[in-house]
């Protein structure tokens, strides 16, 4: 009954507005496409949800389709931004995506997302991969459920698609953006400058090819203050570089190169290199609430800041930074008979370089001033594929895909625990201790750090995957579906951990430790829709779907006494969906709505383990997510356009044994772990919902202004597994607004506000370790760039 209010205030508010405002973000296409304002209709949007181009409204599954045009009005330039215009969609402070409530709670990266990310046809097996911003994009697919069969790599929740404009031929063109802002930067007397600087270039080379050149400037300094020095050079031992990002910088490049000829032969080549610098906007960590006998009040205090919700002040005296380095190269070639059979190949090389820093304590102390890992990743991915011509009844795609990738990691996680050189010296502790022959308090080692664990692992990944899928027309309107895919996953680790001498190990023993892990899966699909007319279409499908295994990063003694890295196995997602998606009063207004339920079985989850002192990737839940997804448009007179889309979601664990307790928790055991079943998921919230309005004023002339809204709502959540009462959140709405003019479609120029009330949302609250060890209930917050307001300009220059 509450859903049935729900959903019924949603359609009210979204009619209502379609008076008032508009906007397009699944529904409407590009200003290049847009339709004549005396045609107050909705342009068609083509999607590659299924590996081919369609209308969305003729895809049987549910969707969000984030056009060129909605990303830039909305000033979304990375993923982590794109929520607000996708409602089943969540993202975490470590760039993890969640769909439907069901992402990857684990931030190892010796596991493979839940949710997949898949750029220009080819899947990018790391989240690293899509940290650029957005650049020369035709549009972002949200695809809501689990995706494998099409799509490279499984995936259990769901799949980002990003699109990026494809050369075309025969015009020369291009386009420059320009976008300065300011970010409001709490408890401070200033505010942090923003600029993304665009180009593209569109260059015919001949009558059969063209060649489309991309560059990216970005520059954004941190919301958050820093009022502690950081210490410069090497942290001592370890050779680990100390330093701080207090701004993002972004350089990227792209050169994309099409030939096309009558033959039917088409060749695509892509090449692109990302350099991406980042720090507090990254790994800020500020306390949010601690118990009152705690010393970090007074640590706080006397730094000049006040512990809550609203602490934007960085005290640690450690460094934070991230260096990403990201690129690749890929071809397509494909060839289409006079049959209408099409034979295409995708070889795709991507990698990624990462080095980074972050002080764990969150204090301008030399606690645990060290978390230092480099990472760097390769893949190489071939996808063959068979297409069938779309002119009989029976159509569709089967293919071969192969994925080879190396992951090198290594990791110290290190601190003195804010003890005096004379003490950690002596014994027992002798930490750059000089080694004496004899009994203590002589120190036979010398110690690097009081605590720490240092690993350096290796992850070899190899998949290979026959899938097809094939649609069959049995009647005018009525159509069956049916696909599956045999995938066969190898991956083995090596570890060497245990390197630097600590007198505290956490977690690990010393030692080189290695295992493999084997595992063959069939994922499938069934479904069918029904059109009784060209503008209803019903939708029904059932399927499973999957995500490969792992392993822990490290070696982990368990109760044998034994250490060993601990393989986790392979996630699987059972998934039914029915739907309808329909038009009406010429295509001014479309509704479709979609009820779902999903059951994962060996949800791969982290938890930290309170005896090892570290944190453990563990099989140990089964969660299901169930709900109702709607979008609706409309286009009532003409420059007037309104989209608005909601999720209402129930994300629950079914069944977790072994989940962590939090300090206090009544149904803990005696172990430190309770059952989380019948717990909401982190981060999912019952109802989310996005409205974004459009209106172009009737004017005539080159000169056309328009005005643009939107709003995102966000119901209450908490960000933990076992929803520990501080880590609650309530309701969030945010509005974005902006107005300006458009020059004889070439030349747009506009004032915008993102956030305009300033709505503090942090992207996780979790509970401090160090605390916990201590047997205290503490909170730390991390902000991303979306939690303050930001004002700017933007100015699009086509040619």
């Amino acid at each position: 009954m509450m859903m049935r209010r729900n959903l019924s205030a949603v359609l009210l508010c979204a009619t209502i507005l379609g008076g008032l405002t508009g906007q397009a973000h699944a529904q409407t296409g590009g200003q290049e496409n847009a339709a004549p304002a005396t045609e107050p209709a909705f342009n068609e949007i083509i999607v590659s949800a299924q590996r081919r181009s369609e209308s969305l409204q003729d895809v049987p599954l549910s969707l969000s389709a984030v056009t060129s045009d909605a990303l830039e009005t909305r000033q979304i330039n990375n993923l982590a931004s794109l929520s607000a215009a996708a409602p089943s969609l969540q993202v975490d402070a470590d760039n993890n995506f969640s769909v439907r409530g069901v992402g990857t709670l684990s931030f190892s990266n010796t596991i493979d997302t839940s949710v997949a990310l898949a750029m220009d046809e080819v899947n990018l097996g790391r989240p690293d991969l899509g940290a650029p911003m957005l650049m020369d994009v035709e549009r972002v697919e949200v695809l809501n459920g689990p995706q494998g069969l099409l799509f490279g790599k499984n995936a259990s929740a769901g799949l980002i698609n990003i699109v990026t404009a494809r050369p075309v031929i025969g015009a020369f063109s291009g386009s420059t953006e320009i976008q300065a802002s300011n970010r409001a930067t709490p408890q401070a007397d200033r505010n942090a400058p923003a600029i993304i600087a665009k180009q593209v270039l569109n260059i015919p080379v001949s009558e059969n090819s063209a060649l489309r050149l991309n560059a990216l400037y970005g520059y954004q300094e941190s919301p958050l203050t820093r009022i502690v020095g950081v210490e410069t050079g090497d942290i001592p031992y370890v050779n680990v570089p100390r330093r701080n990002h207090d701004a993002d910088r972004n350089m990227q490049f792209k050169a994309k190169y099409l030939y096309e000829d009558m033959s039917g032969l088409s060749v695509y080549l892509i090449g692109d290199y990302n350099r991406i610098k980042s720090g507090l906007s990254r790994f800020n960590q500020t306390y949010r609430q601690v118990e009152a006998d705690s010393p970090v009040n007074g640590i706080v205090a006397d730094a000049g800041s006040e512990i809550g919700p609203d602490m934007f002040l960085e005290l640690t005296n450690g460094g934070f930074y991230q260096d990403l380095k990201t690129g690749g190269a890929q071809a397509a070639v494909s060839y289409e008979f006079d049959s209408g059979f099409q034979i295409s190949n995708i070889f795709a090389w991507r990698y990624s370089n990462t080095d980074q820093n972050l002080d764990v304590d969150a204090l301008p102390v030399a606690d645990v001033d060290t978390n230092y890992s480099t990472t760097n990743y390769d893949q190489f991915t071939n996808e063959l594929r068979l297409i069938l011509p779309d002119t009989s009844r029976l159509t569709g795609q089967a293919g071969l895909f192969f994925l080879s990738s190396k992951l090198n990691a290594t990791n110290l996680l290190a601190g003195n625990q804010s003890m005096p050189d004379f003490v950690l010296s002596g014994f027992p502790f002798c930490v750059g201790a000089t080694v004496t022959p004899g009994g203590p308090p002589n120190c036979s080692v010398s110690n690097d750090f009081f605590l720490g664990r240092s690993y350096d692992a290796t992850l070899d990944t190899t998949s290979y995957a026959a899938f097809g899928q094939l649609t069959y027309e049995l009647a005018d309107g009525l159509t069956v579906f049916g696909g599956g895919r045999v995938t066969r996953d190898q991956v083995d680790l090596d570890v060497e951990q245990g390197q630097v001498r600590t007198f505290v190990n956490l977690g690990v023993d010393p030692g080189t430790f290695e295992d493999s892990y084997k595992n063959t899966n069939f994922s499938w699909k069934l479904g069918g829709q029904y059109e009784p007319t060209e503008d209803i279409m019903f939708y029904g499908f059932y399927g499973r779907g999957y995500k490969g295994p792992g392993f822990n990063t490290t070696a982990i003694t368990g109760d044998d006494g034994i250490a060993r890295v601990v393989p986790i196995d392979p996630e699987t997602s059972d998934a039914f969906e029915i739907g309808i998606k329909t038009s009406w009063f010429d295509h001014r207004l479309t509704l479709n709505v979609s009820a779902f339920q999903t059951k994962f079985d060996n949800f791969q989850v982290q938890s930290f383990d309170t005896a090892l002192r570290t944190f453990v990737v563990q099989n140990a839940a089964k969660v299901k997510s169930r709900g109702v997804e709607v979008t609706l448009g409309a286009r009532p007179v003409p420059g007037l356009s309104i989209d608005a889309s909601a999720t209402f979601l129930d994300a629950t664990y079914d069944d977790f044994p072994g989940a962590e307790c939090y300090i206090g928790q009544s149904d803990c055991g005696p172990d430190g772990t309770f059952n989380a079943g019948g717990q909401t998921l982190p981060l999912s919230p019952k109802f989310t919902s996005t409205v974004q309005a459009m209106y172009e004023l009737p004017v005539s002339g080159p000169v056309v202004p328009f005005i643009q809204g939107n709003w995102y709502h966000r119901s209450s959540v908490n960000y933990l597994i076992n929803g520990a009462p501080g880590a609650d959140y309530g309701a969030a709405d945010t509005f974005g607004f902006s107005a300006g003019v458009n020059v004889n479609d070439r030349l747009r120029a506009s004032l915008f506000c993102n956030n305009c009330t300033n709505e503090h949302i942090p992207s996780s609250i979790i509970t401090d370790a160090g605390e916990a060890n201590a047997g205290r209930l503490a909170f730390t917050q991390r902000y991303g760039l979306n939690a303050v307001r930001q004002i700017g300009v933007q100015l699009q220059f086509d040619y």
